[in-house]
């Protein structure tokens, strides 16, 4: 399942590569074909019953047998070399995409300018708000499409697959009108330049076709996920980046640059996106079909109530993380929207280095919840915010450290003052990716009412502060100032501590864990901070020269301070060669 903010990180505006929290990774690849069950016309109780999760939980013995068959424990050998090879795709995806982002950033800054600019990120962020619909179902599917074929039972999964892509393909249809709507209305509701109206407009409607292009995809993607398959995911991701800014720089050289240039690249690029998605969910799932017989009513319910509250938890997400260029273009006009616009592919950059692991945790976490395993749960999910946090703070302490001659090298000293802000959109992230993980787990027991509730009241007040601070002399650093503190509390107060009762751990289980990644991430900032002091860097290969000892000086620490003998061995197990046994 791809959620649309993820398709979209790579123009390089802020996104959430995963908001609903359903895309991970199941360390098993056997090889083998489960048992299916017999075909059963009537729809299994599990749908008809108001709660999923306590189905499945009432049936320990089917749980147990589920388990045997679907193979899913990260002990697995083939299991686990699958899961080396999962990661280290994953990590050359992101290699090429840290790539083409750094490139391609300052390529359409310095051929569109940053008026042009702004509106591809006013754009993006508007479109983004169709995650509402997009990644609530798509979660929807992942949980129940992931359950049933785990435990074998293909008349489900069928039933399952068929119900959701319908309901994918009326909600595209649907969503076509606000796409429309806002189209229309773009110049009456904020600040667009008279002259880039209507490429503003084209680029709006490009990137609303590549959502619902996602949309529909997701739910044919889920295959991959589910047979974790990550490999060939990533190779079809991209090949969609690559075509995406191929696009653009063709049209570029042969025409006067343009947004509609990138819009088109968009258009291209989803259809690219949606054929690969088809292709590997024929390869990886044949025993799936498309079949309208098979559309079941009784599905709808549970796929849509599931929906509905990570709806409402997706709107609070995208208060909190999608206002942001919203509300810098309305208080401080086009240019300043250009500017922050900007340097929103460093936190977009984390959150693609966080992709390189949490897409081979959720189908684990799916996998342990559905297979009664909660000891096995316990551990992933512990193992999974530690190491998580000790990862993201090298990258995070890095920028934080030496952000403005980055800043200055990368886009011009004029926009070395930006500093504070680039500081206060990537710190936070050590613990609130870290956490990340967690949402899965409130996914997988259905905890998705209070986790909305919550994050929904939390989005709302995310708006009013932004607001406050900017209108309270903060400027441009008022507005992730309030999504930094609105979302630290949210993760930190509820997530973690929910999900450990959830788990049956202490309230507290995970704040140890966190505390670990932000104390490695202030170091490594602090390090950067005396460097740069002490030798301001002249250039590129100075800063690399910096990063590098930093790098090789935290590595160290945090392999054999910050780790765990079991942590060091699994490090160590992905890039060991393993044959099936």
């Amino acid at each position: 399942m791809r959620p649309a903010s993820a398709m979209l990180t790579s123009i390089s505006v802020h996104g959430n590569p995963s908001i609903s929290g359903c895309t991970c990774e199941e360390a098993r690849d056997s090889g083998e074909r489960k048992r299916l069950r017999p075909v059963d016309a009537r729809p299994p109780e599990r749908w008809t019953s108001a709660s999923h999760s306590d189905q499945h939980e009432a049936d320990p013995t089917a749980l147990n047998a589920a388990a045997t068959s679907a193979r899913t424990g990260p002990e697995d050998r083939s299991g686990s070399r699958r899961f080396s090879v999962n990661v280290l795709s994953s990590v050359g995806f992101i290699t090429l995409n840290v790539g083409l982002m750094a490139w391609y950033v300052p390529f359409l800054v310095s051929n569109l300018g940053l008026a042009a600019y702004g509106m591809l990120a006013l754009a993006n962020s508007l479109v983004l708000y169709l995650a509402i619909v997009t990644d609530s179902l798509n979660g929807s599917v992942f949980r129940y499409l992931g359950i049933d074929l785990n435990q074998g039972d293909l008349a489900s999964a069928n039933r399952t697959f068929n119900s959701a892509l319908i309901l994918s393909v009326l909600a595209s249809c649907l969503l076509l009108v606000p796409i429309a709507a806002t189209c229309y209305l773009l110049p009456l509701i904020f600040q667009v330049p008279p002259e880039l109206i209507a490429a503003t407009r084209f680029v709006l409607a490009a990137v609303g076709v590549t959502a619902l292009a996602a949309l529909v995809g997701g739910v044919f993607g889920v295959s991959s996920l589910v047979r974790h398959r990550f490999d060939l995911r990533n190779i079809v991701r991209s090949l969609v980046a690559l075509c995406r800014i191929g696009v653009v720089v063709l049209l570029f050289a042969a025409e006067p640059p343009s947004l509609v240039h990138v819009g088109i690249g968009f258009i291209v690029a989803a259809a690219i996106s949606l054929a690969g998605d088809v292709l590997l969910w024929r390869k990886l799932t044949p025993e799936l079909s498309i079949n309208p017989r098979l559309i079941e009513s009784a599905r709808f319910r549970p796929l849509i109530g599931l929906g509905a509250w990570s709806a409402i938890n997706v709107i609070g997400v995208l208060f909190i993380m999608q206002v942001d260029v919203i509300i810098v273009n309305q208080l401080l006009g086009p240019e300043a929207t250009g500017r922050y616009a900007s340097i929103l592919l460093f936190p977009v950059l984390i959150y693609t280095m966080g992709e390189a692991v949490l897409p081979v945790l959720s189908p684990a976490i799916m996998a342990h919840y559905a297979t009664g395993n909660k000891q096995a749960l316990q551990e992933l999910a512990k193992r999974s915010v530690r190491l998580l946090a000790v990862w993201l703070a090298l990258p995070i302490g890095l920028l934080c450290g030496m952000g403005a001659p980055l800043l200055a090298f990368w886009l011009g000293p004029a926009f070395a003052d930006l500093e504070t802000v680039l500081l206060l959109l990537v710190a936070p992230l050590t613990i609130n990716l870290a956490t990340r993980p967690l949402s899965y787990v409130l996914t997988a027991y259905n905890e998705v009412k209070a986790q909305g509730l919550v994050t929904l009241a939390l989005g709302a007040a995310n708006v009013v502060l932004a607001i406050a601070f900017v209108r309270a002399g903060l400027g441009l650093a008022g507005v992730p100032a309030a999504a930094a503190l609105v979302w630290t509390m949210r993760n930190v107060l509820f997530v973690s501590s929910r999900s450990a009762v959830l788990l049956g751990l202490r309230w507290y289980a995970f704040n140890g864990h966190l505390a670990i990644g932000l104390l490695g991430m202030a170091g490594v900032a602090a390090l950067g901070r005396i460097l740069c002091a002490l030798w301001w860097p002249t250039g590129w290969l100075s800063l690399a020269s910096f990063a590098a000892v930093i790098t090789l000086a935290y590595g160290a620490f945090a392999y054999f301070v910050f780790m765990t003998k079991a942590d060091r061995e699994l490090v160590s197990s992905l890039f060991a060669r393993r044959s099936p046994s």
